[in-house]
């Protein structure tokens, strides 16, 4: 054999060594992401004349699909898909609770707004919430579906309740997973809104 050839082959075969130990061509390692819920921003003053209601955030319940750690992505209506290197930083139905109660602490004009595990029995109205549909398309449009139930203070009977169903148009989520967290702050934010004006109502028809 002559001495080039020899010299070509364990080239070959350092090469194809190489390759099969993942050194030649070792894949790039993706930074996982990390996201949480956003509340609306708190306005530095009341306004003059506003009635102020305290709230309790009681009980959040989600189906188990919503407390994977990484978002989620629906792709119809029965697939989901989860991105691996996105996650939330928290349960999802805890920041979803924490958030409610920080929305409608705002929406009513109170410092009071508080959930269940950190001050219990001092809320005038408790909310419960169980969620049904919370997340996001493959086109960015969001969906939330939730009942909902409003209690008095000390009482299990119901003083107001419903169903929701909202949904927001936002970007889409491929290569973006950051427009999941933004469009479901948002759908939150609208989900607070409806909720405060069930709490002046059930709040006006009380003696």
């Amino acid at each position: 054999m002559r001495p080039t050839g020899y010299v070509q082959q364990l080239g070959l075969i350092c090469g194809l060594g190489l390759l099969l130990s993942g050194c030649l061509f070792r894949p790039t390692r993706v930074p996982t992401r990390l996201f949480i819920l956003a509340p609306i921003p708190v306005p530095e003053h009341a306004p003059a004349g506003a009635p102020q209601s305290s709230v309790e955030v009681g009980f959040v319940k989600m189906p188990a699909y919503l407390l994977r750690d990484p978002l989620i992505v629906r792709k119809s209506a029965n697939e989901i898909k989860c991105l691996e290197d996105a996650l939330w930083a928290e349960r999802l139905d805890q920041s979803f609770r924490q958030v409610l109660a920080d929305n409608l602490s705002a929406m009513l004009g109170s410092n009071q707004g508080y959930t269940s595990a950190s001050e219990p029995d001092r809320g005038m109205v408790r909310v419960s919430v169980e969620v049904k549909q919370f997340d996001v398309d493959t086109q960015g449009r969001g969906t939330l579906i939730a009942w909902w139930h409003l209690t008095a203070p000390g009482s299990d009977k119901p003083v107001k309740g419903g169903q929701t169903r909202l949904s927001r148009a936002g970007p889409s989520p491929r290569g973006n997973p950051q427009a999941i967290a933004t469009t479901l702050s948002a759908l939150t934010a609208d989900f607070s809104q409806e909720l405060a004006q069930a709490i002046h109502q059930s709040a006006a028809t009380r003696p």
